[in-house]
């Protein structure tokens, strides 16, 4: 998504541009879970760490659901995130994280996976695709 909340096309992206990755998940059962979130980021992009950069807070973004994930991590090749899950809580929830373009090129998009920590037959994963980093015009 672009940084308004509009829908963005990840295929060809400006350098130096940031979007606002959305991660949904709808888990199909009313178990108590912990769901762990890993989203591997293609290369080209870095994360844009809340707890170094304040623009980077989801706080600013108000057309965002409420995140309640009991903990993230901002890592160099991906972003990760654990929620802690009850019956009583809403089936879909929602994990968000910003992003910058910075290296011109080519990359895979590599898949996210969600997964119950403690049973990890029950998982899903996204689509890949490919994503390309336009540099400056000559």
């Amino acid at each position: 998504y672009t940084l308004d909340g509009e829908e963005a096309d990840p295929s060809v992206v400006a350098q130096n541009t940031r979007l606002l990755v959305v991660v949904k998940v709808n888990q199909n059962d009313a178990w108590p879970a912990r769901v762990l979130i890993t989203d591997l980021l293609p290369g080209g992009f870095e994360i844009e760490n809340p707890k170094l950069v304040q623009s980077a807070d989801l706080a600013a973004f108000d057309w965002l659901p409420e995140i309640t994930a009991a903990h993230t991590e901002a890592r160099s090749d991906r972003s990760v995130a654990a929620f802690d899950r009850m019956p009583e809580d809403e089936r879909e929830f929602t994990f968000a994280y910003l992003v910058r373009a910075v290296s011109p090129g080519v990359y895979t998009q590599p898949a996210a996976a969600v997964e119950d920590m403690y049973r990890p037959q029950l998982f899903a994963r996204t689509g890949m695709g490919k994503v390309e980093v336009l540099g400056p015009k000559p």
